[in-house]
């Protein structure tokens, strides 16, 4: 099994989130943390530059939405794992997120914990189960 480290991208816009986020995954093993977006335009831009693993994804974000990015995620060769991590929780946009090809969803303000153990997960499995 390789043990080549899984780039993570995070693509959010709130600064707090973000900071807290990266405090938690600075110490995971086998994660390269190749950095954070806060709009959706360049986070779509390094995601196709960069092709990283694991893309954290919020929904609502400035310039291009995260919808719109797994929409144009969607038939791309290089498919990242998606995490969505978002206040919107409600049944429609988690299935619609996951009708474009998100992998999991977590909502940011009662399951931040879980999010973490699912990159955690990935890195360490390479796969992952809700």
């Amino acid at each position: 099994m390789s043990t080549q480290p899984k780039s993570l991208l995070i693509i959010e816009d709130s600064v707090s989130i973000t900071w807290r986020l990266l405090n938690f995954l600075k110490e995971v093993k086998n994660l390269k943390i190749l950095g954070s977006v806060r709009n959706g335009t360049s986070g779509y831009k390094r995601i196709v530059n960069e092709k990283p693993d694991i893309i954290l994804l919020d929904i609502q974000l400035p310039g291009t939405n995260g919808l719109k990015i797994l929409e144009l995620l969607k038939d791309q060769e290089h498919k990242p794992y998606i995490i969505i991590f978002t206040n919107n929780s409600n049944f429609y946009f988690k299935e619609r997120c996951f009708a474009l090809g998100a992998d999991e969803f977590y909502d940011k303000s009662v399951q931040f914990e879980e999010a973490i153990k699912a990159i955690i997960k990935f890195c360490n499995d390479g796969v992952n189960s809700q």
